[in-house]
């Protein structure tokens, strides 16, 4: 017996939850779904910026796409955003597994920053 509603498990002769005060179902609850985050993940890094608008874009394209990832080193914007000469690197790290994705995905934002260096070395 369980409550469906919080999960907690009773011994036969309970027919309500005493915290939700729903009727209890009969069986076990069903299994909680596996935790998204899995330390063992295999991690690549598919980015690597100092610029605060190219990591917003990139994490806007990886989110819209569904792709997770992970940012490391991103206390340094909270101290670039403190101090804007301070221009630290960031890295943008994907599962291996969706790593052509996300460089497919990844390379319009990598393009305007190949322009921008570009047009930096003309001048």
């Amino acid at each position: 017996m369980y409550c469906p509603q919080c999960g907690v498990e009773y011994r036969e002769g309970f027919t309500e939850c005493a915290d939700c005060h729903v009727p209890l179902l009969g069986g076990a609850p069903p299994p909680e779904p596996p935790d998204p985050f899995n330390p063992g993940l295999d991690l690549v890094v598919v980015l690597e910026t100092n610029d605060g608008i190219q990591l917003a874009m990139a994490k806007g394209l990886l989110e819209q796409a569904g792709i997770p990832f992970f940012v490391l080193g991103q206390i340094a914007t909270l101290i670039q955003d403190v101090d804007g000469f301070l221009h630290k690197w960031v890295r943008v790290q994907v599962p291996r597994d969706r790593e052509a994705e996300a460089r497919g995905i990844l390379e319009s934002v990598l393009e305007t920053e190949a322009g921008h260096q570009g047009a930096g070395e003309d001048a």
